[in-house]
């Protein structure tokens, strides 16, 4: 085999094996924003017990009418992250080769992501304590 083909191949080995690691991220991110709707659905089961349980005072209304709304906006944004995932994907399979700036990107928006919810579950989860 000579110095060039040896060479081609091991470019084309490097981006399938980037192409495989891409697909396998793409998993692991669909997994985690599953994982984030189901915590959602956990989260407005428990705003249903914070009104039951303080039905009367208004203000613990509103901020449990807050957190609905908070949370509606985080499963509209897992939403927007899966489409892009499924785009992001479909354009690997169909071109092959994409530019790794796309995925970057697409990384830092999941990443900021789950940064953000860590902290709204956090304060979530302070609120649900001491109104529990």
């Amino acid at each position: 085999m000579t110095k060039i083909n040896a060479a081609i191949l091991e470019k084309l080995y490097l981006e399938q094996m980037d192409q495989n690691s891409i697909h396998q991220q793409h998993r692991q991110w669909l997994s985690q924003l599953d994982f984030y709707e189901d915590e959602v659905k956990i989260f407005r089961e428990e705003l249903l017990g914070v009104v039951q349980k303080h039905p009367n005072y208004f203000r613990m209304v509103e901020h449990v009418d807050e957190y609905r709304t908070i949370l509606m906006r985080k499963l509209e944004h897992i939403d927007n992250l899966r489409h892009q995932i499924v785009l992001h994907e479909r354009n690997l399979v169909e071109h092959e080769n994409i530019a790794m700036s796309d995925h970057n990107i697409l990384k830092t928006a999941i990443e900021n992501f789950v940064q953000d919810f860590e902290a709204m579950k956090a304060n979530f989860r302070r609120f649900v304590s001491h109104n529990d």
